[in-house]
């Protein structure tokens, strides 16, 4: 049967100190790598990925309630990713459903743009009574300079466009040394095990990695022994 591993460099930075992106695996696999992750003490990120047309291209709804069902003790924390500059009715209510599904699953927090901030300020307010941080995304063509002065519980630093497949540009971890001084900072976007003990060094209390961190195995027979093998 088709799995996932968790790949054990995770271990050097500590319980929780890791997170594997259950985005860079597939669908069908989500939930599967969330139990392991949860397993390994590892955090679970969830990607809530919104395109043109409100289509869904990361983690939908369903797969993160039935992440928590199948891992009731995980450490979850979800990033809500809006692409485009749309903001009609349709688009605000995915919006607001995902902040609400974040709270439903007792998200530890949530990484929203400045822009969604804004726009669902009351309905982040609410979660955060909730016990539910407020995290601020930084992507990579803002500086985030003026996060000190937003009320949020931390910054996620962006090494890439949230939802690209890029290698990362370590020229944002500049962001982190000066971010991390008067704030909790995540760092997210190609984040490989080298990578990471890289961003924990500039100050990074969190490192979100997906395809570095997560191996998807896919069993074969031994057509000498007939008997099944995992292989990554």
């Amino acid at each position: 049967m088709t799995g996932v591993l968790v790949e054990p460099w995770h271990r050097d930075l500590g319980d929780y100190t890791v997170g594997g992106s259950v985005y860079a695996v597939e669908p069908h696999l989500r939930v599967a790598a969330a139990v392991q992750l949860a397993g390994a003490a590892c955090r679970v990120h969830a990607d809530i990925i919104l395109g043109p047309g409100e289509r869904h291209r990361g983690v939908s709804f369903d797969e993160l309630t039935a992440i928590r069902q199948a891992a009731p003790t995980a450490r979850i924390d979800v990033h809500l990713i809006t692409l485009g500059q749309s903001v009609g009715t349709a688009r605000l209510n995915e919006e607001r459903r995902a902040i609400d599904t974040a709270a439903q699953v007792g998200a530890e927090f949530i990484t929203v743009s400045k822009k969604a901030l804004s726009l669902h300020a009351a309905l982040l307010d609410h979660a955060r009574a909730a016990g539910i941080q407020v995290w601020l995304e930084v992507p990579p063509d803002k500086q985030g300079t003026d996060a000190h002065r937003i009320a949020v519980d931390g910054v996620l630093v962006m090494l890439i466009p949230a939802g690209a497949k890029k290698s990362a540009d370590l020229a944002h971890l500049s962001k982190v040394e000066r971010l991390g001084k008067t704030m909790p900072v995540a760092v997210d976007g190609g984040v490989t095990r080298a990578i990471a003990a890289q961003s924990r060094q500039a100050g990074a209390c969190y490192l979100i990695s997906g395809r570095d961190l997560l191996t998807v195995t896919h069993p074969h027979v031994d057509t000498k022994k007939g008997s099944p093998h995992a292989t990554s």
